[in-house]
């Protein structure tokens, strides 16, 4: 995330990019893959924005019945491992 982007600015800009690819016009199946797995990443970067947000969590049927919460803020990246 650059210094002057904040989560609003995100959601906008992968949001505007997903209208952008879902436009194009795939001519193989090679290229219809590739959309299918770029648009697939960018709403994933959506859900994992949103979650950043709120802590609301993707309804995407992995995450049924856990309540939503506030994320946990680590400053210090190695104690996760």
């Amino acid at each position: 995330m650059k210094p002057t982007e904040n989560y609003e600015q995100l959601l906008q800009r992968f949001t505007k990019r997903i209208e952008q690819v879902s436009k194009q016009r795939p001519m193989t199946t090679v290229e219809s893959e590739k959309q299918a797995e770029q648009l697939n990443y960018l709403r994933g970067c959506i859900d994992t924005v949103t979650y950043l947000m709120t802590g609301k969590l993707p309804n995407d049927g992995n995450h049924d019945g856990m309540k939503d919460h506030k994320p946990n803020r680590h400053s210090n990246l190695d104690a996760l491992d």
